[in-house]
């Protein structure tokens, strides 16, 4: 049971809010409106028994995979340019030579990539190494439960043979289906399945959008709507244009959804990603309706406004989410999907994200991205390393845990299993960094808990020290020195008497 105990954790998590997310917080709210996410209060999930691995899974890999990675972007975004018009409004002049010199990043250049061009990457996007089962295992030897893939993002290319649409593996690549050797491997290692599916489709829409950043508009209205060369449109659909196509639009979304619960036998994860720009979205397809394909599945809530848990991207939540299943999703380096060019964020501050989410009984899922050619690049498999060390020492604190019982307060993120107690001393960072270089050097530091139960024995189990405690008041309070800690997060394991 979750509860109102955890003051000195929500004030550790709101800070970390603030210090490494508060540019990214509005990237991401900006995002959401385009793809139509609404924020989510709670959630009521599923009681069928093949869905209880939800809660106590901890540790998800997500992974981003498209046409980005031919050029080694970022997945979908890099087409939709404008954000630096969301936050300034121009004058008509200005706007004007916005407009004619396509310069609406405010570089003073175009946009590095146009929607056409981006969609052009299709021709040159053919995994002949694609190894899932790489993938895979180096995920199960860290310590992942569970992966989610990308089957097909908002750039609109579906990585499996699709019967509905002409943008998919069918029309290119010989018709190879990348989405079944995925299933073989995540089966073969006993992980959790997870597709991602992005409704919002914007090459099926790319005649009835417009490609600029959605609130550039809210600051300059008179911006026109550009085209997939980030032209200004000069067509006009008429309104029974329009509505046969949000038919079309429609039905591709739900036969696309159908095929993937239906080609690939058990499915434990639907991550959604937004709702189409079309009436009545959100009944598309119904949860009832997936639950007759798959009735152990998981839903995510971003079609549906509600699923089984609720979703934190980018920044980790500020408030304990109560009963309710939660996730929150970032990235190991600033980009979703490319992980072969960006510096990878250091694995302190992961695992600190980490064990700050399983803390309130929330999962992280933690966002990679392949090569086109299909590999991973050296830098997932040698930070996956890093996990797999990190986790063989300290796993038992963050699977299969539960929140601190009521009554129990840590002056830091801690969780509980039976009668042990697993406090978290995460590294600092300068200046809100969350790279290695920045990570500040660990003082020494005195944890508490306050619990009614006696302690028996206080150790750093990833050193396997002994550390010195004492018990006053109800509160053990536990000296750890500097000198005996890590570079990632230190894991202190209190002993109880039962």
């Amino acid at each position: 049971m979750k509860h109102p105990a955890f003051i000195l954790v929500s004030s550790l998590l709101f800070n970390c809010a603030l210090m490494y997310g508060q540019n990214v917080d509005k990237d991401a709210a900006a995002e959401h409106s385009m793809i139509n996410i609404k924020e989510e209060k709670s959630a009521t999930h599923t009681l069928h028994p093949d869905a209880q691995w939800f809660p106590e899974a901890g540790l998800g890999l997500f992974i981003h995979w498209g046409l980005a990675s031919v050029k080694n972007m970022d997945i979908s975004w890099p087409m939709i340019p404008g954000r630096a018009l969301a936050n300034k409004k121009l004058d008509s002049a200005e706007l004007a030579r916005v407009v004619r010199e396509k310069d609406y990043n405010l570089t003073g250049k175009p946009p590095a990539i146009t929607p056409n061009e981006y969609w052009a990457m299709a021709k040159d996007f053919n995994p002949q190494h694609y190894d899932p089962d790489k993938w895979i295992k180096a995920a199960k030897e860290a310590g992942f439960q569970y992966v989610v893939l990308t089957t097909r993002h908002h750039e609109g290319f579906a990585l499996w043979p699709s019967e509905y649409g002409d943008f998919s593996t069918k029309n290119f690549i010989g018709g190879k289906d990348l989405l079944k050797p995925y299933v073989e491997a995540v089966r073969k290692y006993g992980l959790k399945l997870g597709f991602y599916y992005s409704p919002p489709n914007w090459y099926f829409d790319r005649e009835y959008m417009s490609f600029i950043y959605g609130r550039a508009y809210t600051a300059n209205p008179s911006l026109p709507k550009v085209d997939g060369d980030l032209n200004p449109r000069t067509d006009n659909k008429s309104a029974e244009e329009i509505k046969q196509h949000q038919a079309a639009y429609a039905l591709m979304v739900k036969k696309q959804i159908e095929e993937l619960l239906t080609r690939y036998g058990k499915i434990d994860l639907l991550w959604f990603d937004g709702k189409p720009p079309v009436p009545n979205a959100t009944e598309i397809i119904t949860q009832d309706e997936i639950r007759k394909l798959q009735p152990g599945i998981v839903i995510n809530p971003r079609l549906h406004g509600k699923g089984d848990y609720i979703t934190f991207e980018r920044n980790p939540p500020k408030q304990d989410p109560g009963d309710t299943w939660a996730e929150f999703c970032n990235t190991w380096t600033n980009s979703w999907a490319n992980s072969n060019t960006q510096p990878f964020h250091s694995n302190a501050f992961a695992l600190g994200e980490f064990v700050s989410a399983r803390a309130w009984g929330v999962n992280y899922l933690l966002g990679v991205g392949p090569t086109a050619d299909g590999v991973f690049p050296q830098a997932v498999y040698d930070n996956m390393k890093v996990v797999a060390g990190w986790m063989k020492k300290n796993g038992r604190a963050v699977q299969h845990v539960q929140q601190l019982p009521a009554g129990e307060l840590a002056s830091v993120p801690a969780t509980a299993k039976k009668n042990y107690r697993y406090l978290f001393a995460i590294p600092e960072f300068k200046n809100g960094s969350k790279y290695d270089a920045d990570r500040l050097p660990a003082k020494d530091t005195v944890l508490s808990l306050t619990t009614p139960l006696q302690p028996t024995a206080v150790s750093l189990i990833g050193a396997g020290k002994t550390l010195h405690f004492r018990y006053e008041g109800g509160q053990v309070i536990i000296d750890l020195p500097a000198s005996v800690r890590s570079n990632l997060v230190d894991v202190i394991e209190v002993a109880l008497k039962n």
